[in-house]
Order: C-alpha cells, then structure tokens, then sequence
C-alpha cells in the first residue's frame, strides 16, 4: 500500500470516529479523537498528523449549504465564516444516510465535511429535511 494511501486510511479512520459522533448540523456531544475532544458547537477543524515521516492535515468542516455545483459545495459556518470545499468524481457523499452525487444536495442542508492536505473533499455527510409532495 503506498504511503498516500496509508496515510489516507489512518487519516479517514480517525475522522470517522470523531464524525460518528459530530452529526451534521446536530448539538451532538463532543466528539473524541485520538483523545482530544471537538467542542459539541465546532464548526472547523484541522488535525496534523503524520505517516511514515510524511506529514498530512486532516480539515473537518461543518456547516449550511449556500452553494453547490458539481464540482464544490459552499459553507457557511457556524462562526458566521464561509467556506468553500471542493468535491471530485471520488467524493464519497452520503445524503441522510444514503449515497448520492452532489445534485441530491440542497441549499441549507447540514453538511460534515473532510479533507485531506488541502485537496478535494473525500466524505461528505448531508444532513437535509426530507420534502414531502403534495
């Protein structure tokens, strides 16, 4: 296994535990990380971490969708910032539980979403109301 793809299953790993617990637009509990606890009110994170010598960051980013396109979503933040998170052919985006592309994406939606070393998202988590027709 390379050491990019090493670092990215560690990486991921870690992130899975701490957005097990940081549900998407939730006042979940604190979430743990390696032993270090994410305030239940975060909005964004970043982890450094290192594999193998080679150093890597972990961002976590949490907010309401205002934008989205196919190619990013954009955030804003609890902490009223804004931000915007790309997204590739190899994002995992999952919508209430469910996977889906990015055009089941609503404005206003929750959203989890993590990157690593600055490139595209590789997990999204949405978080939306589901519209009932009428």
């Amino acid at each position: 296994m390379s050491g990019v793809r090493r670092a990215r299953r560690t990486l991921l790993a870690a992130a899975a535990a701490a957005l097990a617990l940081a549900a998407a637009g939730s006042g979940a509990p604190a979430a743990r990380l390696g032993g270090v606890g994410l305030p239940a009110g975060w909005t964004h994170a970043e982890i450094n971490y290192s594999v193998g010598g080679v150093p890597h960051t972990l961002v976590l980013d949490r907010g309401r969708v205002t934008a989205v396109s196919p190619a990013s979503l954009t955030l804003r933040e609890n902490d009223g910032s804004s931000v915007q998170v790309g997204l590739s052919a190899s994002t995992q985006i999952v919508v209430n539980g469910v996977p889906a592309g990015a055009g089941a994406i609503r404005r206003g939606a929750s959203v989890v979403a993590w990157r690593i070393d600055g490139a595209a998202a590789t997990r999204v988590r949405v978080v939306q109301r589901v519209r009932l027709r009428r």
